[in-house]
Parts: C-alpha cells; structure tokens; sequence
C-alpha cells in the first residue's frame, strides 16, 4: 500500500509541475509577442527619424551653396534680380 501511495503522489506532483510549467510558458509566450509587438513599433520609429535625419543632413549640405542662399532670399525675403518682374496670382 505504501508503494502505491508514493506512486500517486509522485504522479500528482509531476502533474502539478507540468500544468505549471504550461502556464509559464504560455504566458511568458504572450510576453514575447508583446516585445516583439513594441520593437516593431519601435524600429518604425528608429526608421522614419533616421530618414528625417538623412533628409536634415542634406538639406545642412546644401545650406551653405550659393543656390539654396538665392532661393531663401527669393522665397522668404522677396529679392529679385535686377530688371527682374516678380508675378503674384492674387485669385482665390
């Protein structure tokens, strides 16, 4: 009789084990995808600051060339060229 009540409770110990070992897993399983989820999300927004630097590091590069000088003295403060005639749709 003894050996058959160690038996059981060795059974009833594995048992407790393996459904606890289950849970864990299957929670920790649902905590994985979450990170996964979050470093996704967060690598999309690693990707789009890095092409806004891109874009800034060249738009700095370009700064300084005499093209972008006229064109923000044209678009921002209104300068011409001599004899030039400027055009403004005033309609809408």
């Amino acid at each position: 009789m003894k050996l058959k009540k160690s038996t059981l409770l060795t059974k009833l110990i594995i048992l407790i084990l393996a459904v606890y070992a289950t849970i864990t897993l299957l929670s920790l399983q649902t905590r994985i995808q979450q990170v996964q989820a979050d470093a996704a999300a967060l690598q999309t927004k690693v990707d789009a600051v890095t092409q806004e630097n891109s874009r800034l590091e060249a738009e700095i590069e370009r700064a300084g060339t005499q093209e972008a000088v006229e064109e923000f003295a044209r678009s921002r403060l209104g300068y011409v060229y001599e004899g030039e005639i400027i055009f403004q749709d005033i309609g809408d």
